[in-house]
């Protein structure tokens, strides 16, 4: 059997290690910080618990959940809880429903998103050029600016006509002038795009790395080792240099789960001048997380409020009780705000203390918080959260996987090393998927 030196341990990373070890691949994992997981952690505040991010579980891989809750068992269950849009003081469906949503902006404005929404659904169009194009000719401008283009420019940090279409989701596809009459003529049924249901373990998100951590025999995983370089020989790479001095060195693959342009400037001049300009111009958004501990019982039902109002940098804020009961005492609760940034800008810049003055007077202003509510707070930056799509990313991104190419033993996977928008069931696909290439080239080749 090959050799794996896997490079990262967020979800993709240990993915491929966890495989690997039941694959009986050996490996060892380098990961800079001293603790596994990468944007998928679950944290502590005394007896309340909250994730790095509204996430959660989609049971839309059936090998990948059944993974899962083979190493949760009866800690992996069913959430019935919808999301929301916080929108003039009031609760839209999210994804939104067009009944929903009509009866929300009252009749003249409903008149004119009904008309958008019928032109939209009834004229042909040719490919959409960006994602301002998508939305606008599926959901008629008047809707897709309140909620779709708005908060698309605050998540991406870009107008929403330098976007890519890529940056649209499955949560966006079905709400069409079809689903309107679905919800007029069947009442109290959503049309089939609402996706109110999923997986999460009782003690939290983080639970799902945690047992994939565990599963690992420790002597193969290496926490404190950030990346300095790659050296390599000919065609493959054949070392990894650590900050510290310390080095790892390759014997057979390498499998990065790096930021692609991290790894492009890991392997300085091997990689072409036209490839590090395409890399650097790949960027990520950051996001600034404020946990705030709340002396009331519960605060709504929702598993995610999204807030596309411009006027705000709070973009989501999610309620950890409304996942699992378990995540906060019964007296109190919780709510973790996300405000998405680029470094260096305005919200990055703030300290951690005016970081959540910031967000607190802006949920008093969305009336979602009463001030005297608020028991303490803890602030968080989430680093390389999202992979921006710009126009021409998917240009960029070939130029920089074609110069990568040309070492024979290295392979980027991963939301920050292919540089896509993924879940957690897709990075673990993808490190599934990776072991299996490798157990069935080893197999071919000994045959």
């Amino acid at each position: 059997m090959p050799h794996i030196t896997i490079l990262g341990g967020g979800p993709a990373g240990l993915g491929v290690a966890f495989y690997a070890h039941r694959a009986g691949i050996p490996f060892v994992l380098g990961e800079a910080s001293e603790t596994l997981g990468g944007m998928c952690r679950t944290l502590e505040c005394g007896a309340h618990r909250y994730d790095t991010g509204a996430h959660r579980f989609h049971d839309r891989d059936p090998e990948i959940t059944r993974d899962v809750a083979a190493l949760l068992g009866d800690e992996l269950v069913r959430v019935d809880a919808p999301s929301a849009i916080w929108e003039r003081g009031r609760f839209i469906d999210f994804p939104p429903t067009p009944l929903n949503a009509v009866f929300a902006y009252g009749p003249r404005e409903a008149g004119r998103i009904l008309a958008d929404l019928a032109r939209s659904t009834l004229r042909r169009h040719p490919p959409a050029f960006s994602f301002e194009d998508l939305a606008v000719r599926r959901f008629g401008r008047t809707l897709a600016r309140r909620i779709l283009l708005n908060y698309s420019e605050k998540l991406w940090g870009l107008p929403t006509d330098r976007l890519s279409p890529d940056v649209a989701t499955r949560r966006l596809r079905g709400m069409t002038l079809r689903s309107l009459f679905y919800e007029l003529l069947v009442p109290g049924r959503k049309a089939e795009h609402i996706d109110g249901s999923f997986l999460y373990p009782r003690g939290g998100y983080g639970r799902i790395v945690e047992a994939l951590a565990a599963a690992l025999p420790r002597e193969s995983v290496r926490t404190g080792f950030e990346v300095a370089a790659l050296e390599h020989t000919g065609d493959e790479v054949r070392r990894v240099r650590g900050a510290t001095g310390e080095t790892l060195e390759v014997r057979d693959r390498v499998i990065s789960t790096l930021p692609l342009p991290v790894l492009a400037r890991l392997l300085g001049d091997a990689v072409p001048d036209a490839a590090r300009a395409a890399a650097s111009r790949l960027r990520f958004r950051d996001v600034r997380l404020l946990f705030v501990r709340l002396r009331v019982d519960r605060l709504s039902s929702k598993a995610s409020i999204y807030v596309p109002d411009p006027a705000f940098c709070v973009s989501r804020i999610y309620e950890p009780k409304n996942r699992s009961i378990a995540m906060g005492p019964a007296h109190e609760t919780a709510l973790v705000a996300e405000a998405p940034c680029f470094r260096g800008d305005a919200v990055a810049r703030l300290s951690p203390a005016d970081f959540a003055q910031r967000v607190l007077r802006e949920l008093a202003a969305l009336r979602l918080v009463h001030p005297r509510l608020v028991v303490e707070w803890r602030a968080h930056t989430i680093p390389n959260a999202y992979p921006v799509y710009t126009r021409d990313y998917a240009n960029d991104v070939a130029a920089v996987r074609e110069a990568l190419s040309r070492f024979s033993n290295l392979e980027a996977l991963g939301r920050a090393g292919a540089f896509v928008y993924s879940h957690l069931h897709d990075q673990l696909r993808f490190g599934r998927d990776a072991v299996r290439a490798l157990t069935e080239s080893s197999r071919a080749q000994t045959a």
